[in-house]
């Protein structure tokens, strides 16, 4: 059972990304332990990184991370994973389940055979 993932819920993602944090230290105007106090500002110190921790403003890491999802917005299931007593000890959103890829990829396929069909047919 220890080993088990149980899932719990899902996220949206309107951003193409989540964060990992503590709610209390995301980008808001009266924080003043996040380096972006806006979501511009947190988008450029962003920049094109997949992933990013992110420190609080005396330079030590553990603010929080945030996670670029693998196919931009869309809805994600959340999973945890408890120990014997029943506590949570690990959590995971999953991003690209291997079925969601398979169909994408066989999607990708179809309509590439069917753009050579009717090439051929021309």
């Amino acid at each position: 059972m220890e080993n088990d993932w149980e899932k719990i819920g899902i996220i949206g993602v309107d951003a193409g990304l989540c964060w990992i944090g503590d709610p209390c230290y995301c980008v808001t105007p009266d924080c003043n332990d996040h380096p972006a106090k806006t979501w511009s500002e947190f988008c450029d110190q962003l920049g094109d990184e997949s992933t990013k921790q992110w420190n609080y403003k005396a330079e030590h890491p553990g603010l929080g991370v945030s996670v670029r999802s693998g196919f931009g917005d869309g809805v994600y299931p959340v999973y945890v994973q408890r120990d014997d007593g029943g506590r949570i000890k690990s959590v995971k959103v999953v991003f690209i389940e291997y079925d969601e890829l398979e169909d994408e990829l066989e999607s990708e396929l179809e309509d590439e055979l069917e753009s050579e069909l009717d090439d051929e047919r021309l």
